[in-house]
């Protein structure tokens, strides 16, 4: 419904006032309905009027209320981030990261996150209590387990969610994960191919799916390549990781047949990074070093590229396709879907690297853990 213009942008921006609805309306001669359901997404608006009124509402500087969209959207724009009361894991590079994709994407997709936590035996009824006021549109969980029951309670709420990571229903829900299991077997056969056959793997916490099907990966590879899973000797850390590097390098070097070690992140390396280069060689030849590489911005691993090997995979693109993910499912109304983040690796000089480049057995293939 068309009205007659009343008032001209120039008049609007001399009051010295906020831009509402109405003002929209009179400047463009558009109803008031037309103007919200046009600024709301409604289907029934075309596109050239709700460019129109976009447009004008950039130029104009309008912001619109909104407590007054939740009314009419039934939308908050809010994604809630429930996790446990470690504080140390708000220390953790890893989360920092991760935390700064989330942050960014959501900025541009105008969400706002509630980052919360709940307190023993609370995890379950902390979901529950935003579910039942309405006051998110979804939720990110992270550092999911194998049935999970996070997965399973919000799967039987039907509420939009995400997970970094995936447990074995991620065909039910939508997920962002790095190929835990694709990469860490790479790395392993690398390390096989290069005739090491005693290594050390230092892994994050195998509570967690990702550090369990890391170790999965490892032994699988062994097991392809007609070797004893006592070739690799598996050393697991709490989350997050904090020192546990140092330790853990101490405990791997002191089996003196360990030719070669695995780290599940940069931080467990670099942590034990003294350890190593005073080990000097074993069997004539220096320690082989291979390692995760979530490319924390903090970390210029460069200097390390002569002596390690990476699988490298960014955490802040993870964070970023959460909420891209979240997007799809509130926004655009899609079907959950995964999205598996792209990875690279860099071989270091003197190793036979063309292993990490085949692919992996038929029989592994499409495997997370």
């Amino acid at each position: 419904m068309e009205t007659t213009p009343n008032r001209p942008s120039a008049a609007l921006a001399a009051q010295g006032r906020s831009v509402t609805i109405k003002d929209l309306a009179a400047e463009l001669g558009l109803s008031i309905t037309t103007i919200s359901r046009a600024l709301n997404g409604y289907s029934d608006v075309g596109e050239k009027t709700r460019r129109r009124v976009s447009d004008a509402a950039e130029r104009l500087g309008y912001h619109p209320n909104r407590n007054a969209q939740r009314l009419v959207t039934q939308r908050t724009h809010n994604v809630a981030w429930v996790q446990t009361d470690n504080e140390l894991k708000y220390l953790d590079p890893h989360f920092a990261e991760v935390m700064a994709g989330v942050l960014g994407s959501a900025r541009a997709r105008n969400y706002d996150i509630v980052l919360t936590s709940h307190g023993e035996d609370r995890e379950i009824p902390t979901y529950d209590r935003y579910v039942r006021d309405n006051s998110v549109d979804g939720f990110i969980v992270d550092l999911p387990r194998e049935n999970d029951e996070r997965v399973t309670y919000l799967m039987e709420t039907g509420r939009p969610f995400v997970v970094h990571g995936r447990e074995r229903r991620c065909d039910r829900y939508g997920w962002v994960d790095l190929d835990n299991y694709g990469n860490f077997y790479r790395l392993a056969r690398l390390m096989i191919a290069n005739g090491h056959r005693r290594i050390g793997f230092i892994n994050g916490d195998e509570h967690f799916n990702y550090a369990l099907y890391r170790r999965n990966a490892l032994r699988d590879a062994a097991q392809d390549a007609g070797l004893p899973e006592s070739t690799f000797v598996f050393y697991g850390s709490s989350h997050p990781m904090g020192d546990a590097g140092f330790r853990l390098t101490r405990e791997a070097l002191a089996d003196t047949e360990v030719t070669a070690v695995v780290y599940s992140s940069i931080m467990l390396l670099i942590s034990g990074l003294e350890l190593l280069t005073a080990a000097g060689e074993r069997r004539g030849r220096p320690i082989a070093i291979a390692t995760m590489d979530d490319q924390l911005r903090h970390l210029d691993p460069a200097r390390l590229a002569p002596r390690v090997s990476f699988a490298r995979s960014s955490l802040h693109d993870a964070g970023y396709a959460l909420i891209e993910e979240l997007s799809r499912q509130c926004d655009e109304r899609k079907p959950p879907a995964g999205t598996l983040i792209a990875s690279s690796f860099h071989v270091a000089p003197g190793l036979d690297g063309a292993s990490v480049d085949a692919p992996l057995p038929a029989h592994r293939r499409n495997r997370i853990g």
